[in-house]
């Protein structure tokens, strides 16, 4: 049986893989939130569009990255957010900055963009190892594995 550990909450001042996970999922949201670095740092511009997400997503626009928020970014619906093998872009530069976080990938070296075997490979040593089904996509229940879970 898989554990549902708790999302953790971002907001202004954040810092680390989650945060850097989560802008990508935002850059790959909207073509015009593409300038958002991706640097880990949860600052005004994550700030900023953390809060015009929140406001399309219809939920509460507070600038804090909570349960709701990371749910809407990862259910695969929202903003498409679901990969697997031969996908590239943002949502596979977060699935990768999480399995780096992890260990399933071993550098940040690996976070390409590109969905390739070796993504592949560490996606489904990470299901295996968290309980969940092993199929290598990237989808709901692995999202929420891989950010919840604190890294190896």
């Amino acid at each position: 049986m898989t554990v549902q550990a708790p999302w953790p909450i971002l907001r202004q001042g954040s810092t680390g893989p989650d945060v850097t996970a989560l802008q990508y999922l935002l850059r790959g949201a909207r073509d015009q939130w593409r300038g958002l670095a991706a640097d880990g740092v949860f600052g005004p511009a994550t700030d900023s569009i953390v809060r015009a997400f929140q406001d399309v997503a219809g939920l509460t626009v507070d600038g804090v990255v909570g349960a709701a928020t990371w749910e809407k970014l990862t259910d695969g619906q929202t903003i498409g957010s679901t990969v697997r093998e031969g996908d590239q872009g943002e949502y596979v530069e977060a699935a990768q900055t999480e399995l780096v976080k992890h260990g399933d990938l071993k550098s940040s070296a690996q976070v390409d963009g590109v969905f390739g075997p070796g993504t592949d490979t560490a996606a489904r040593r990470f299901q295996e190892r968290v309980g969940l089904t092993v199929d290598g996509v990237v989808g709901p229940a692995t999202w929420r594995q891989l950010i919840s879970r604190s890294g190896s």
